[in-house]
């Protein structure tokens, strides 16, 4: 063995020597090479095998949307051109027309006060605009914009129907973000009632009330955890319980899977709202086998595992989920929930095994599938749980239930690391009292009963209701798990989105994302059911007769031709070289404008730039060349350049690392591998003569060189790891043009002062 390790350390020996490098010389010194080389290799094999099985696993539309949104330029039809926006011929475009203005007529007129009220609010209201957008695709947008003036105005609520500012009285399936569960007349009751509770306390914050213990009491009882911290909404809390999975485990990423929301802000949201990139989230393929090899393979990475139990937040994705793959040949004769519960317990099983806290975002499916939430539903015990919603009875709310070791919020070995999680308002009086109106009527034996028989009635209509829609030849069906369910379309086109515009011209209220899912409470009866479907129903045919489904069989190839459209749009949108340049210039003359703010401000330092770019410069043109005399005066200017910072300005570490460049540590780490190059060729050469350190000025350059390539080009490559290609490409280009931008910036004002 031993001369094996020997011969393979002569080969070694000699490859180095050939690249100019000293081996290690004698038997001890070359089994500890060797064993360098040799754990250097293994963790190296790891690390790439971990992101192999992560790339396997990763979901990379929500990314690739992420990146593409900087892309894609605006796309606004005229009226003619969204009409035949699937290729269709000019007489179905007649009759689109002929709908479009018909029904723009009836829902001016049956909501004429609403309209006009929106039409003053918007200009000042930016909700009220994020929603109006993301109602319909953005290539229809304008259009529709010219054609309706569309907003909900609500003056009061009995049952399950809502009346308007026009006194119209419109069916409610919007659920009110989820809120509304037990029937709008219940929740009155309770925030009246919450009111009456804490009356004689009025708005104090800090002391906490006596509902609060019982309150705990009670959600620790449905969680079946032992703590509970309150907040003020549910993406507040989700924040609390990422927060503190990452303070007790002192592990950082965060594992997401695609089509989940988890509130709005960017920290786990890698595809959907965030525009920057996410490096300590994980964004994963649901209901993938690749997902659970991920957990087991960097489970040492996982601070937590974040799972909506309920996806389903994309249009045309039915609940549970938008799953890429099931996890078994032999499940797909198993129904949605059935196939969805047995993913969840593989996802806690390796959750277990492998000591990864599961965390439940069940601030939507809290206490809508079931008293217990999605727990219950499922059977599953998660390791934290949020809710939010509901589960005040009306009132704002968030709350996170979890294991004692992952809620601490300080640690007893470390008493310096804290994690501040707080909120100003999270136990407001109001919120307990009605908080503990609703904990009561959840705990209530008779309720387990009311939601079996809301889930059942939910089913049984969608049932009945695809009977009748398949019947009459629609291409619409409903997809429901308890009482959520969702519109999904059979027939491709463009203009699904348009349902919505129909339902609301039935009297049905919807939440922002239109049909992409909709919500019946448990006060719905089979009466109203049975209205709802009905107006499902009209809605669908309407849209039929007036040809915004196009029939095969009419041209057969209308699903080709729009598909070729599709692709068309795209790729026009995409090569806007103009608008795409003047974004990136723009971007990277911000970036250098907060490179000069952050720590380029004093004079001497400024003079110093202007030496060190000027020879940077010449450095650019003296390297094709003489490579030799370029990097000697390179490396020069470098050490000006840093000696600017160090003695004359305060290094900016922070700034510097929002602005993705090398710190000022890093600066100085990049510059003493520059002194160590020539120390290391002055150590093995044989002799310490003038002439022995003249003839290695040529070798000396080629490896700074190198070491330059490896430096910049390793920064590029990892930007692109954690932040993406345009935040990389940014960096670079305003890496390489900064001597030039430095002479355009510093020359004027050292003038001036001269």
């Amino acid at each position: 063995m031993q001369s094996f390790l020997l011969s393979s350390l002569a080969s070694t020996q000699k490859a180095l020597r050939s690249l100019g490098v000293s081996a290690l010389a004698g038997d001890a010194g070359s089994i500890l090479w060797l064993g360098a080389l040799v754990a250097s290799s293994i963790w190296a094999a790891r690390w790439l095998s971990r992101r192999a099985i992560t790339l396997r696993a990763r979901a990379f539309l929500p990314t690739a949307s992420r990146h593409l949104a900087h892309w894609v330029g605006p796309v606004d039809y005229s009226l003619d051109q969204m009409l035949r926006a699937d290729g269709a011929d000019a007489r179905f475009a007649e009759r689109r027309r002929a709908a479009l203005m018909r029904l723009s007529g009836e829902l001016s007129e049956r909501y004429a006060r609403s309209n006009a009220w929106g039409e003053r609010a918007r200009d000042g209201f930016s909700d009220l605009r994020f929603t109006d957008a993301n109602r319909v695709p953005f290539p229809f947008a304008k259009a529709m914009r010219e054609q309706f003036s569309l907003c909900s105005v609500v003056t009061g609520s009995k049952g399950p129907r809502l009346r308007d500012l026009d006194e119209n009285w419109m069916l409610d399936v919007s659920g009110s973000y989820g809120v509304n569960v037990a029937g709008y007349d219940l929740y009155k009751q309770w925030m009246r009632a919450g009111l009456d509770r804490v009356a004689d306390v009025g708005p104090v914050l800090g002391p906490l009330h006596p509902l609060v213990l019982e309150n705990v009491a009670t959600l620790k009882q449905i969680s079946g955890l032992d703590e509970v911290s309150f907040h003020m909404s549910g993406t507040e809390a989700v924040m609390a319980a990422v927060r503190m999975a990452r303070h007790n485990t002192g592990r950082r990423h965060i594992v997401s899977f695609s089509g989940a929301y988890h509130g709005w802000w960017d920290g786990v949201q890698p595809g959907l709202g965030s525009e920057r990139a996410l490096p300590d989230c994980i964004l994963l393929k649901d209901m993938h086998r690749a997902s659970l090899d991920v957990i087991r393979w960097r489970a040492n990475e996982i601070a937590g595992v974040l799972v909506n139990p309920v996806q389903c937040f994309h249009p045309n994705a039915p609940p549970p989920s938008d799953a890429v793959l099931l996890m078994s040949e032999a499940r797909k004769t198993e129904s949605d929930s059935e196939r969805y519960a047995a993913w969840l317990r593989e996802v806690r099983e390796v959750c277990s095994r492998y000591c990864v806290p599961l965390i439940f975002d069940e601030v939507y499916t809290g206490f809508r599938l079931a008293p217990g939430g999605a727990q219950e539903y499922f059977d599953i015990q998660a390791d934290m749980v949020v809710y939010g919603k509901s589960v005040a009875g009306g009132m704002p709310i968030g709350a996170v239930c979890g294991r004692s070791d992952l809620m601490r919020r300080f640690d007893p070995e470390h008493p310096m690391r804290v994690a501040y999680v707080i909120g100003t308002f999270s136990a407001h009086p109001v919120v307990m009292g009605a908080m503990r109106e609703f904990l009561e009527w959840a705990t209530c034996p008779d309720t387990a009963s009311s939601y079996s028989r809301a889930n059942r009635q939910c089913h049984e209509w969608a049932h009945t209701t695809n009977a009748e829609l398949e019947k009459e030849g629609l291409p619409v069906r409903i997809s429901q798990l308890g009482t959520i369910w969702t519109l999904t379309f059979l027939a491709p086109g463009r203009y699904n989105w348009l349902m919505q515009y129909y339902l609301r011209s039935e009297g049905l209220n919807l939440s922002w994302v239109g049909t992409g899912r909709c919500l019946t409470s448990l006060d719905f009866t089979p009466e109203d059911y049975r209205e709802l479907g009905l107006k499902i129903s009209i809605a669908a045919r309407r849209m039929q007769n007036d040809a915004w489904w196009l029939d095969p069989t009419d041209d057969p190839r209308s699903e080709r031709n729009m598909k070729k459209q599709l692709a068309r749009e795209m790729i026009q949108s995409l090569i806007r070289v103009p608008t795409f340049a003047k974004s990136f210039t723009s971007e990277v003359l911000r970036r250098k404008r907060d490179d000069h703010h952050a720590s380029h401000n004093n004079y001497l330092n400024q003079v110093l730039h202007l030496i060190s770019s000027s020879v940077f410069i010449y450095c650019y043109a003296a390297a094709w060349v003489n490579l030799t005399t370029a990097m000697w005066m390179g490396l020069s200017a470098l050490l000006l350049r840093q000696l600017g910072h160090v003695v004359f300005e305060p290094p900016c570490h922070d700034k510097e690392s929002l602005l993705l460049g090398f710190t000022t540590r890093n600066k100085s780490l990049i510059v003493a591998g520059y002194l160590l190059t020539p120390v290391a060729h002055l150590t093995v050469a044989s002799s310490f003569t003038w002439s022995t350190f003249v003839d290695t000025l040529p070798a000396i350059a080629w490896h700074w060189f190198l070491f330059t390539l490896f430096v910049v080009f390793g920064r590029v490559f990892y930007l692109v790891w954690q932040h993406g290609a345009w935040n990389s490409s940014i960096w670079f280009v305003k890496l390489v043009t900064d001597p030039f931008s430095d002479l355009v910036a510093y020359t004027p004002a050292l003038l001036r002062r001269a």
